[in-house]
C-alpha cells in the first residue's frame, strides 16, 4: 500500500499506477497516476466527493518524497449498497495527471484567435437566448428573425465589416 498526500490530506492508497506520458505542447515528461482509497459512510463520502471536485492539487508521493503539481482528470465510486449509509464502504477511483512546468506560451496571433473564437461564440450564445425571448412572446414566428437578417446583411455587411477592421471614427469621420 501506498501513501500519498494531497492538498495536505493523507491517503492510505490502494491500487496505485504510475505512467509516464509526454506532454503534446512543451514535451515534458509527466506523470499520469490512478489510486483507489476506501472511506465508510454517508459523511466521508461526501466530504471525499466534494474534495475531488477540485481541478487543481498538489501531490506528495510519500514513499519518494516527490512533490507534483497535478489535475484532477476524474473520480468516480463504488459502493454495493442501494444507499450510502454510515456503515457504507465506498471506493473511490481517482485519476490524476502533472502539470507541465511551463505551458508553452501563445503566440499574439494565437490569443487574437482565442479571443475572437470565444467572441465568435458568445456572439451566438446571445443571438440565440434573444431569438428563443422573442419566440417564447410570440413577437416573431417562424423565419421572420433570419428574413430580417438576411435583409440587413444585404444593407450593412460591407459597413460593418469596415467599422470591425478599421474602427467607426476611422470611416465616418
Amino acid at each position: 500500500m501506498k501513501q500519498l498526500i494531497i492538498n495536505n490530506i493523507e491517503f492510505n492508497v490502494e491500487n496505485f499506477e504510475e505512467k509516464t506520458i509526454t506532454h503534446s505542447t512543451t514535451g515534458e515528461q509527466l506523470k499520469k497516476i490512478g489510486f483507489a482509497f476506501s472511506v465508510t459512510g454517508k459523511k466521508d463520502y461526501n466530504l471525499y466527493d466534494l474534495f475531488f471536485e477540485s481541478p487543481n492539487f498538489e501531490l506528495i508521493i510519500v514513499d519518494t518524497n516527490e512533490k507534483l503539481k497535478i489535475k484532477n482528470i476524474s473520480h468516480s465510486t463504488f459502493y454495493q449498497s442501494a444507499e450510502i449509509s454510515d456503515d457504507t464502504k465506498v471506493v473511490f477511483r481517482i485519476k490524476l495527471q502533472q502539470e507541465p512546468a511551463k505551458e508553452k506560451e501563445l503566440t499574439k496571433d494565437q490569443k487574437l484567435m482565442v479571443n475572437a473564437v470565444n467572441e465568435a461564440v458568445l456572439s451566438r450564445v446571445r443571438f440565440k437566448a434573444l431569438e428563443e425571448i422573442l419566440e417564447e412572446k410570440g413577437l416573431i414566428k417562424g423565419d421572420e428573425l433570419f428574413d430580417k437578417i438576411e435583409k440587413v446583411a444585404k444593407r450593412d455587411f460591407d459597413t460593418l465589416k469596415k467599422e470591425l477592421l478599421y474602427g467607426k471614427e476611422e470611416i465616418n469621420p
